[in-house]
């Protein structure tokens, strides 16, 4: 699965019959920046020395002044983890940059949350924030480092800036749902139980986030489906989306809310419409027609929150995510699955009452008006309290979503 071999004064790194990094001395994949020098002052790493560890680990050291150690960690089925760390030997030494060869066809996304899933040009990241992008072929990356983290996506090619010391993490799995798992099985380690039941602190809004505006809702959540991102991020996202709600189309909020899985809300938004919308003369009939239809989802909001706990599938995710080969997905930003058997457009950019999505492949039922409809464009109704949104015709909670259609019609 992974090949080390010596290039021309320098080396080819192939995982999974993909070149990764290809290092020569006239054509070279790994810098190096000395401190006190213009940023832009960037240098070959020069000749290196290797050493094997064993069969899935290896040790460089470079004349520039800079060492690389290289493991390949096996995870069964789930698939694998290839990691790249980064230390200076000299001290002037202060930052490394990395050209990746990359499948151009392969998007990538995440780094959330951002105004859209996908990827492109260059991104500057916070320092200590860890979030993660994730590829539609089923890659997951991950940087760490001291200092500044600057990425570069462009077609056939992934550069990262990383101030020393750094590593670089690429999980290969089958698909994006299988990188989910295998992010879950790898992180778990590190995770304290604690973050997955119930937290009892406050939430806080998220005051950083760039461009945060409601209409940009299902991009900021989708990207945060593919960051690695645990159920406290979700929910401190949909916190800040009703926080900056502006008095104009804030039903549209509400609705939002009402799509969600439990554990993507905080505690008080599950049954309680967020307090600084303004929803005119209609709150008390609003509040308690969503109280209830959530109520009468609460068996499904369990389901994906166990699947998220056992499986590390969020419970809300694009849907480029389950079905990645569905090119209508790649670009979009205005649909979002909650658990793989509802899904919904919050249609958060539009003053309109009529919403216009894709459905993907598979039949779709209307959920407030039972209509079956198969993949493709469809334009549905969706004033306050009725949302777009259908569930998948096979589902097992058919009979569950079927029973809130007939109790939303009494409400």
């Amino acid at each position: 699965m992974i090949s080390f071999e010596n290039w021309k004064q320098g080396f080819v790194i192939t995982i999974v019959g993909q070149r990764l990094l290809w290092h020569t001395r006239k054509r070279p994949a790994i810098f190096v920046h000395r401190s006190g020098e213009i940023r832009s002052a960037w240098r070959s790493v020069g000749s290196c020395t290797p050493s094997m560890a064993s069969k899935d680990s290896a040790f460089f050291i470079f004349s520039e002044g800079i060492s690389m150690r290289e493991e390949f960690q096996r995870y069964g089925e789930q698939g694998s983890v290839f990691l790249l760390e980064f230390s200076s030997i000299d001290s002037k030494i202060d930052a490394v940059k990395i050209r990746f060869l990359d499948n151009s066809a392969d998007e990538w996304n995440g780094l959330g949350p951002r105004p859209s899933h996908s990827l492109k040009g260059n991104i500057n990241l916070k320092q200590g924030l860890h979030t993660a992008a994730f590829a539609i072929d089923g890659r997951f990356l991950l940087c760490e480092s001291s200092g500044k983290r600057l990425f570069s996506f462009k077609d056939g090619a992934i550069e990262l800036l990383l101030e020393l010391p750094a590593a670089v993490y690429l999980g290969y799995a089958k698909n994006p749902i299988e990188a989910c798992r295998l992010w879950h099985i790898w992180t778990m380690p590190d995770r304290h139980l604690a973050r997955w039941i119930e937290v009892h602190k406050e939430l806080e809004p998220q005051e950083d986030i760039g461009s945060l505006k409601p209409g940009n809702a299902a991009g900021l959540l989708g990207s945060l489906s593919f960051s690695g991102a645990r159920p406290n991020d979700f929910q401190e996202l949909n916190l800040s989306i009703a926080a900056k709600a502006e008095g104009r189309e804030d039903w549209k909020i509400a609705d939002l809310m009402l799509c969600q899985p439990d554990i993507a809300l905080p505690l008080l938004f599950r049954r309680e419409i967020p307090m600084n919308l303004e929803l005119g003369n209609n709150r008390k009939r609003a509040q308690n027609r969503y109280a209830k239809i959530r109520a009468g989802l609460a068996q499904y909001w369990q389901f994906c929150e166990k699947r998220w706990t056992n499986e590390g599938i969020p419970a809300l995710f694009h849907p480029s995510i389950l079905f990645p080969d569905d090119c209508n997905n790649a670009e979009s930003d205005n649909m979002l699955f909650s658990g793989p058997d509802l899904v919904f457009a919050p249609n958060m950019a539009s003053k309109d009452e009529f919403c216009s999505l894709i459905l993907p492949k598979g039949s779709w039922i209307h959920l407030w008006t039972s209509r079956i409809y198969p993949a493709g464009k469809v334009t549905v109704y969706a004033p306050f309290g009725m949302p777009a949104l259908f569930y998948r015709l096979e589902s097992e909670y058919a009979w569950l979503f079927d029973s809130v259609r007939q109790r939303a019609s009494r409400l």
